[in-house]
């Protein structure tokens, strides 16, 4: 998929309508975090099909980190990876990317990386580990 066809969340719909979201499910349930995920432009991976989450506010990054390769496996038709890739958590906050670490608690995650709108949002891409052909 080009990066033309990149269009965050956070960018197509309006700061109010997306605050008010996140307000209302804060509300309703106080121990999740709402969290946005997508892809980064300049990575290869297919797009998931979910990009909005409602994750326990205790689960490890990594236990995330699991959940969004489960769906890139599935939009990729159950092909997932290539052996020699790597995925890769980002928070995305006021442009700038921060690596999300793997043992990190959502909770934390959220208060330290959440956005002005209430959303928490991460970016996952892939890395060769075995070096590139």
């Amino acid at each position: 998929m080009a990066d033309v066809a990149y269009a965050p969340l956070q960018e197509s719909i309006p700061f109010e309508k997306r605050a008010a979201e996140a307000s209302r499910i804060l509300a309703k349930y106080p121990d999740r975090v709402p969290v946005i995920c997508e892809k980064a432009p300049s990575t290869e991976l297919p797009e998931i099909e979910k990009r909005k989450f409602l994750v326990p506010a205790s689960m490890l990054c990594g236990e995330f980190k699991y959940i969004v390769h489960k769906h890139i496996q599935q939009a990729s038709s159950g092909k997932g990876l290539a052996a020699d890739q790597v995925i890769y958590l980002f928070t995305r906050k006021d442009k700038t990317k921060k690596q999300v670490k793997t043992g990190a608690v959502m909770s934390e995650l959220y208060d330290s990386s959440r956005s002005e709108d209430g959303f928490l949002y991460i970016i996952y891409s892939a890395e060769n580990t075995l070096g590139s052909n």
